[in-house]
């Protein structure tokens, strides 16, 4: 891709507006083989990712960033995790169950809501592939900048790039998934901000082996 092409394609994006998150999105039948995001179809999804997540990280409080109706947040909870979120669409809130509703912020995933370094573990799951190029950049910073040591990100990637920059859509999916990023060029975007990888852990959480896990550590720096 010249980089003529790849500026175009990144000017061209464009956001998608928080209605599209509303109740259909989330607990419609539209999904392949009757996925949303109904509490126990979650947990069942979910599978041992919670117990996971507790067991590698040890988190003392944790964010989940595009939290949804806040179905991974319940299961942290049920397990003991102090856990909070921050989504998008105003409708997450209303689809949360009772336990976790308050716990949820409405906001952009750049926004500065939460303070610099108050989570020991910033969560940021099939969120990305729902952002423009130049609104992951800004996620990134800010989940580098919530964050005090870990970050754990899962997303859709672009199955075959052609160089570091190289993107693509996934819209026979979701209509919303606009930006598959090349892997490599995501690690880059965190490593910018203080992060360095943590391959051993992601192999972990990979359980399934889909190749969707970025696992990032922060770095102590001096500028």
């Amino acid at each position: 891709m010249k980089i003529s092409e790849l500026e175009d394609a990144v000017f061209s994006q464009k956001p998608t507006s928080s209605e599209h998150y509303d109740a259909d999105y989330y607990t419609g039948d539209w999904r392949a083989e009757g996925n949303n995001y109904s509490l126990e179809t979650r947990r069942q999804i979910e599978a041992k990712n919670p117990f996971l997540i507790k067991e590698i990280f040890q988190p003392k409080k944790v964010l989940d960033l595009g939290c949804g109706p806040g179905a991974l947040m319940h299961l942290l909870l049920e397990l003991g995790v102090d856990v909070e979120g921050i989504d998008f669409s105003v409708g997450s809130r209303s689809l949360a169950t009772p336990e976790v509703r308050d716990l949820i912020s409405i906001g952009n995933t750049f926004d500065h809501i939460k303070p610099d370094g108050a989570y020991d573990l910033v969560i940021c799951r099939e969120v990305l592939e729902h952002l423009t190029v130049l609104q992951i950049k800004k996620t990134v910073a800010n989940m580098a900048r919530m964050a005090s040591k870990f970050i754990y990100c899962t997303t859709r990637f672009h199955p075959n790039p052609s160089n570091l920059l190289d993107f693509t859509t996934q819209f026979d999916v979701d209509p919303t998934h606009i930006t598959l990023l090349n892997k490599d060029f995501l690690r880059l975007l965190f490593l910018l901000e203080g992060c360095r990888s943590r391959p051993d852990l992601e192999a972990r959480l990979d359980w399934l082996n889909k190749g969707r896990v970025l696992v990032m550590e922060k770095q102590t720096m001096q500028i």
